[in-house]
Parts: C-alpha cells; structure tokens; sequence
C-alpha cells in the first residue's frame, strides 16, 4: 500500500480529474464496487465545492436561477479544479469563466456582478490598518509632496452596467428585478469592508482615478492629477473628508 501522503494525492487527483478507480486500494467486497465507491466522493466534492461557490456569489446565483448556477459550478469545478486546501481562493476565476460562457452572452452583466460579488469576498477577508487621522493630515506642511495609503481592504472595480444598482436592489428584494434598468451605463465602484459588513460605494469616474493611482503609487500629486484629468471638476477635499469619514486611508506604517 502507498505511503498515506501519496494516497492522498492519488485519491484527490482523481476525484478532481473524473479518473477511474484502477489500482486504487478500495474494498471490492460488499454491495459497491471500487468505481462506484469512489464515485461517492467525487459526488460529495462536487457537491461541497458548488455550495461554496454558491456561498460565495449569492448575487450572482439568484440571477442566474438555482438551476442555471447548478450548471455553471459543476462545469466550473471541471475546468478549476481546486489548486490546494486552502477554500477561500477557490472561485477568484469564477466571474471570467462566466464572461466565457456562451450561454450568457445575453446577459453580459452578470459576469461583473460575480466580480462585485468576489472582491467583496477579498475585501471581507483582507487587513484593516489603523486608520490615517483628520488631525495627522492637517499637520501636513506640504501637501503636494505628502503620501496617502488606501486601506488594502479597498478594492475598485469598473463596469459599463450598473452592477452597483442591481447588487443593492437583488440583495435587498431577491430575483424580482421588474423596474430595475439594466441599460449599459458606466459605473464606478469601491467595495471596502465596514466593521463586520461590506460597503459598496458608488464614485466618480475621477474619484476612481484617484483612489486607483494611489494603489499603485501612494503620492498625493500624482494620484490627483489622474483624477483630474478623468474629471477636471473633481473636488479634492471633499473626496478625502469621505475617505477620512469612512477610515479608507490608513496610517503611514512605522
């Protein structure tokens, strides 16, 4: 018999991959053959793996109908399989393999809910640091040459549909969309975790520049002249007093 290590991964690799049971050590006595036992775990996985993906985009599920996101996990998990044990990175391609699928050409919205729905996963999971004060900012002698950091629980997301408006209003009355336009229209988001919920917050196409260049580059100056040049009538102040209200800037760290 294979070391346990290794049977494990055998065992794994083909309940992920559909392979069969030859040379498995699997009882063959009993009402259950070797193919039919293991098919018994490769059923429990996939069953496990659709309701963490189903846990995961509640959104998406009830846009999709229980039966069409049934589909959707199951081809998912065949083409994705998990790349370890750790479960709370599995779906991260789940809103592109959406994007793919033929089927839903026809509703090129819901791939981007499926985002909202993942980054608001990450958001939920990732650090809080402690927040940047009113009073530290205002000691600022130089504000153009000063640096800002966006808590990395902040995340962006751009979208050409108003996925901001229809996660509120599924989140908030179910399936039931009637009245609700779905017309193409730019929107631009930020999904940062709020105490033990998570904030969606709509923003300007300039805030978005803003806040997205400060992710890569932490100077005021730069960041502010991106979101500028996106919309020149951006107002700054007004912009950090809604990030300084909602702890969005983090400290500088020590």
């Amino acid at each position: 018999m294979p070391a346990l290590e290794n049977l494990q991964q055998d065992m794994l690799q083909r309940i992920l991959t559909g392979a069969g049971a030859n040379d498995l050590p699997i009882k063959t006595d009993g009402p259950f053959t070797p193919e039919q036992r293991l098919q018994i775990y490769k059923n429990n996985t996939q069953f496990t793996l659709r309701d963490l993906l189903k846990d995961s985009f509640p959104v998406t599920t009830i846009l999709l109908g229980d039966k069409f996101m049934n589909f959707a996990a199951f081809e998912f998990i065949k083409a994705f399989p998990p790349a370890g044990g750790d479960m709370n990175s599995y779906g991260i391609e789940f809103p592109q393999f959406l994007a793919n699928m033929q089927n839903l050409k026809s509703f090129p919205y819901v791939p981007d809910v499926a985002m909202l729905e993942w980054l608001s996963h990450e958001a939920y999971m990732s650090p809080r640091r402690p927040p940047l004060k009113a009073e530290t900012l205002a000691e600022v002698k130089d504000p153009l040459n000063m640096k800002l950091y966006i808590q990395p629980h902040v995340y962006l997301l751009r979208s050409g549909w108003p996925i901001d408006d229809l996660w509120a209003a599924i989140s908030e009355q179910g399936a039931d969309l009637s009245g609700q336009s779905i017309d193409p229209r730019e929107t631009f988001i930020a999904v940062f975790r709020e105490e033990s919920k998570i904030a969606v917050w709509s923003i300007s196409e300039g805030g978005y520049k803003f806040l997205e260049n400060l992710q890569s580059d932490t100077s005021f100056a730069f960041a502010a002249q991106a979101g500028l040049r996106a919309e020149p009538g951006l107002v700054l102040d007004k912009l950090l007093v809604a990030l300084l209200q909602q702890q969005l800037l983090a400290a500088a760290a020590d």
